[in-house]
């Protein structure tokens, strides 16, 4: 935003850098200590064997499936977000094209599956890696850049997406143990489908922040605080937008989507379409507290940012479950998203209006 394009390819480089030692540490740790990681997430006996055939090729691949975040990023970035549109689109061709062969044909399983989706990516990190041969490239590793003040400053302003990524796992895992405790395997299984319906809608409710976060970034840089709130604006609406969008078909459509996962009658389908329904009313709610994480983070405002990804991803929703359990039981385990991300956007929207004053 400030212009300053050799400080910027410094700090470039040192997310190269922090990206290809990561990896290498996160390869090493997760062959060593496999077992023991899978146990730690909560990986019973039913699915024990399945969870480490896939573990075994995802811990190979970390460097790949690392640099595949960092090009989608920077390539967007840099002035060419079609690429990195396109080499998603590779991913998710190529993943279902190798999904077919390696576990429709070659019958491998868990491990096929891993294995399609591990080469995926590394085949879109290739497409969008084109985007450095070509001359409108700004993007340059420097010598000399690695500094502990550029990687602290890097570190900081990632903390609260990294903490939003380990509290989802940290969830999950006492998700599971909870509603294994005090419900069984068929709150489990709608478990699994609202998790899945969460991923679906998180194209929504992070995609557009992900989008905007270069755009309020620069301007905020660039010291145009109009067009900053105005991102802000725009980028709310369409939060509201395709959040409530995904709210209404999931209500209406609970039954149907139920079916796509095999649930078409008794009691599991009465859970499954419950579930669904008081999921979705969480949606909109989300999708602005994801919003002002990153119209936070995008400023540098470490502690608040990191704050609403705690309260939304974790501590309420982890504090909501227990909470809502032991006073309505079952029932209570539904409500627990709509109960984390309405009391986290109490907290989002106190700390984005005092940002804009």
């Amino acid at each position: 935003g400030k212009g300053d394009l050799i400080e910027s390819n410094r700090f470039f480089t040192v997310s190269v850098i922090s990206v290809v030692f990561v990896g290498l540490v996160l390869t090493l740790v997760g062959n060593l200590f496999l077992e023991d990681i899978i146990f730690l997430l909560g990986a019973n006996d039913a699915v024990w064997q399945s969870t480490l055939d896939y573990a075994r090729i995802l811990m190979k691949f970390m460097i790949p499936l690392m640099l595949y975040c960092l090009m989608l990023l920077f390539v967007r970035f840099d002035s060419e977000p079609a690429l990195s549109l396109a080499a998603t689109g590779v991913c998710a061709g190529s993943n279902l094209v190798m999904n077919f062969v390696f576990i429709g044909f070659l019958d491998m399983g868990t491990a096929g599956a891993a294995l399609a989706t591990c080469l995926a990516y590394t085949i879109a990190t290739g497409v969008g890696f084109t985007h450095f041969l070509k001359k409108k490239n700004t993007l340059r590793l420097i010598k000399g850049s690695f500094t502990l003040t550029r990687l602290r400053r890097i570190l900081a302003t990632g903390l609260p997406l990294s903490l939003s990524q380990f509290g989802m796992a940290f969830t999950t895992s006492v998700f599971n143990v909870q509603i294994m405790n005090i419900a069984g395997e068929l709150y489990v299984t709608v478990y699994a489908i609202i998790t899945q319906l969460s991923m679906c809608a998180l194209a929504f409710y992070e995609g557009i922040p992900q989008a905007a976060q270069p755009i309020l970034a620069a301007n905020f840089g660039a010291g145009d605080r109009s067009r900053v709130r105005k991102t802000l604006r725009i980028g709310l609406l369409l939060e509201m937008i395709f959040t409530g969008a995904c709210l209404i078909l999931y209500c209406l459509g609970a039954k149907i989507i139920s079916g796509f996962f095999s649930i078409t009658e008794g009691e599991l389908l009465v859970i499954s379409v419950e579930g669904i329904r008081i999921f979705a009313l969480s949606l909109p709610f989300t999708g602005l507290n994801m919003f002002g994480m990153y119209y936070l983070q995008s400023h540098e405002r470490v502690i608040p940012s990191a704050v609403i990804s705690l309260l939304n991803g974790t501590v309420l929703m982890i504090l909501c479950l227990l909470g809502l359990t032991v006073c309505f039981g079952a029932d209570g385990i539904w409500w627990t998203w709509f109960c984390a991300q309405a009391l986290t956007l109490i907290y989002t929207v106190w700390s984005v209006k005092r940002e804009n004053r």
